[in-house]
């Protein structure tokens, strides 16, 4: 992240990122949950008595996140998903949603469908019994395919 202080610019400054304890709102109605973003300890190159503490709620992560969807430059778009390729259970989410999307997400389902409809045509492998596979067979994700070689 960048940090500024006054007219001094740190532009690989570190933070550290951690759960915060949730905030119940002043009508008791709802709980927030919240992040935490603190000066990493061991970035000496900022020398401040002051320490800065910054609180993200889920709305803030949520904009965050959209605004790197969204954002002109491919290498933005793709530090998202690089993190969600790389959270099995995250990605399962996502994954599940798409083959299982509610009628009012019919552009989601179609695009899932025409994935797996292009890459089943060129890659079939058969099942044990002889059938058809329901589903194609999926490249393995980063933080799984050294598990593969050694086995």
């Amino acid at each position: 992240m960048r940090v500024k202080f006054g007219d001094r610019m740190l532009v690989e400054a570190r933070a550290n990122a951690e759960p915060a304890d949730d905030v119940i709102t002043d009508d008791y109605y709802a709980q927030l949950q919240q992040i935490r973003l603190t000066r990493d300890p061991t970035d000496h190159r900022i020398q401040s008595s002051a320490s800065a503490e910054i609180i993200l709620d889920g709305t803030d992560i949520g904009r965050l996140v959209e605004c790197a969807i969204r954002h002109p430059s491919p290498q933005m778009r793709n530090v998202v998903l690089a993190t969600v390729w790389n959270h099995p259970e995250t990605f399962r989410l996502i994954f599940e949603f798409g083959l299982n999307a509610p009628e009012a997400f019919q552009e989601i389902r179609k695009i899932v469908a025409d994935a797996l409809a292009n890459h089943a045509a060129g890659s079939e492998a058969p099942a044990a019994s002889g059938d058809k596979p329901l589903l194609p067979r999926m490249p393995l994700p980063a933080h799984l395919r050294d598990r593969a070689r050694k086995e």
